[in-house]
């Protein structure tokens, strides 16, 4: 059986454009989150995530109150289909650096994948006895 992206999907938060880098920041830290898809699951406009919030706007010593997140969200965010294999998740995660991954099947988003969720993936599989070996020995490679 093939594993696709399909099923690393989960729930997705979005805010609309004009609101706050504040009110972003309260809705990410109520729903305990690290991004949201700016515009909507069938219009996403793009991601904000904390890591734009501390670079393009803490760091740039904008007010957060008065910035928009459509100022400072990431265009166009890379996505990944969710009939793509699994290994295409990890590769653009990896590659392109990043902590979330929106989910889409025809351009429209239908849910979203972060380290967090991948690392409570590996948790659960490491936690056999048998895998401990093979993941030091991966580490210890690179």
């Amino acid at each position: 059986m093939a594993y696709t992206a399909k099923l690393l999907i989960r729930d997705v938060v979005c805010i609309r454009p004009d609101q706050s880098v504040v009110e972003a920041t309260q809705v990410m830290k109520d729903k305990n989150i690290g991004s949201l898809v700016v515009g909507t699951m069938a219009r996403p406009e793009g991601i904000v995530s904390e890591r734009d919030i501390c670079r393009r706007v803490v760091a740039a010593g904008l007010d957060p109150a008065k910035t928009v997140v459509s100022s400072v969200m990431t265009r166009n965010p890379v996505t990944v289909d969710s009939s793509e294999p699994l290994d295409r998740v990890f590769e653009r995660l990896c590659d392109g650096r990043f902590r979330h991954v929106p989910i889409t099947e025809k351009g429209q988003v239908v849910g979203i994948v972060s380290l967090t969720d991948l690392a409570r993936v590996l948790q659960e599989v490491y936690r056999e006895d048998k895998y401990l070996q093979y993941f030091a020995d991966v580490v210890q490679a690179r």
